[in-house]
């Protein structure tokens, strides 16, 4: 086919942009749309990071008609502070496996950013926090979970032949739940409590907003030292809360007090909602609710879960905390965890957090999946520092398209 065929549009609306996704993953069952209404809420002016014009969409269509290419480019100005060059981003590429079409969209999407004076691109990235989408699958072709990446291995291929350069490395780290280091940790825990004085509790759907002010005061004490630290408040947090409350397990999720009572230490996880998702085309309309609604009550096939935030305030960071609100949820509600969720999937961890990468191997979780997020120069001037990597030679690849 040749690329006169392929026309660029720079687009307002998401229906071809949705529709690439069927045309690139039709008929692999491993695939999960992400949800529509996420990917909406992120490319739009729902996204805090959206100014009014720092955001733009292209799509490639196929002899008029079949969307078979798309990218998003954005400059994250709320960030600006972090960078050392002025950086760009893109994401939500998806191509079918033509370099013609991977060709247009990246040079529209890198046109734009260096027009408005980028000296370099980071992608795949989200376009706001860093806790989803982030980085290229290169290992590890299993369903993903929720929120996170999942591409053809020709992706790769595609960013590093037009000179994008690995710059940080992004871990899914898994474990079985059955598989915890469930005795040592519990007599861990008993000796932490009693010498420290430490308590814990739960986030309750009856108790959200004071449990979201809690969440922020960790949250604060916890990463403020960090390069990407934005403090956040009780009331960022609580329409996050309110929004997850449909799928909110109070058993996967831990806030540890010190012995006055104040919030040092937070653990949430979620179910991994895409394992009720098959099928639904990332559409959770009128038409489909009730199906997964109905899905996440009933269905018995392996759940798995997924953490999405651990933090604990920096003065209490070696002492024990951690393993204290793993045992908490390990043991809540007579161990309610290991026997109704199967894997339990820690996404997103920075090659880089040898700290992160450590605490997670010593609760037996491992590397399951690794994305990369590229950096180009986009002028000839631009030179940077990239990020620490582990090695991951020994990380399984997966099939892609194999078995959900």
């Amino acid at each position: 086919m040749h690329h006169q065929d392929y026309q660029l549009l720079s687009v307002s609306d998401f229906g071809h942009f949705h529709r690439v996704l069927d045309t690139v993953y039709q008929g692999n069952p491993q695939y999960v749309h992400p949800l529509r209404s996420d990917i909406e809420g992120i490319l739009s002016a729902k996204n805090g990071a959206f100014t009014g014009d720092n955001l733009r969409l292209w799509v490639v269509l196929e002899n008029g008609q079949r969307p078979v290419g798309r990218i998003a480019a954005f400059i994250d100005t709320s960030r600006a502070e972090e960078w050392t060059i002025p950086t760009g981003g893109l994401g939500f590429f998806e191509s079918i496996n033509d370099d013609a079409v991977a060709e247009l969209l990246f040079n529209a999407a890198e046109g734009w950013l260096t027009e408005r004076g980028m000296h370099a691109v980071d992608g795949p990235i989200n376009f706001g926090e860093r806790d989803k989408f982030w980085g290229l699958l290169v290992r590890g072709w299993y369903r993903p979970v929720y929120q996170e990446t999942y591409n053809p291995p020709y992706y790769q291929r595609m960013f590093e032949e037009r000179g994008y350069v690995a710059h940080e490395q992004c871990l899914t780290m898994r474990g079985t739940v059955l598989g915890f280091p469930a005795e040592r940790l519990a007599g861990l825990a008993a000796r932490i409590r009693e010498r420290y004085g430490l308590s814990t509790r739960q986030i309750t759907r009856g108790k959200l907003r004071e449990n979201a002010e809690d969440f922020a005061t960790v949250y604060n004490a916890a990463f403020n030292h960090w390069p990407y630290f934005k403090p956040l408040t009780g009331q960022d947090i609580y329409p996050v809360f309110q929004q997850m409350k449909p799928i909110l397990d109070p058993h996967l999720t831990c806030l540890a007090y010190d012995r006055d009572g104040a919030p040092i230490g937070l653990a949430g996880l979620i179910p991994d909602i895409n394992c009720f998702l098959g099928g639904l085309g990332g559409r959770l309309d009128m038409l489909n609710l009730p199906r997964f609604l109905y899905r996440l009550k009933f269905q018995k096939q392996p759940r798995n879960c997924k953490g999405i935030a651990f933090g604990i305030a920096k003065d209490f960071q070696r002492q024990g905390v951690y393993p204290l609100m793993v045992d908490a949820m390990y043991q809540s509600g007579q161990q309610h965890n290991a026997r109704t969720y199967q894997y339990v999937d820690m996404a997103t961890i920075r090659g880089h957090n040898k700290l992160m990468v450590d605490t997670c191997q010593q609760m037996n979780t491992d590397i399951h999946r690794v994305h990369i997020a590229y950096r180009k120069a986009l002028v000839p001037a631009a030179t940077w520092e990239a990020f620490a990597m582990l090695e991951v030679d020994d990380v399984a690849m997966g099939v892609y398209g194999g078995a959900a």
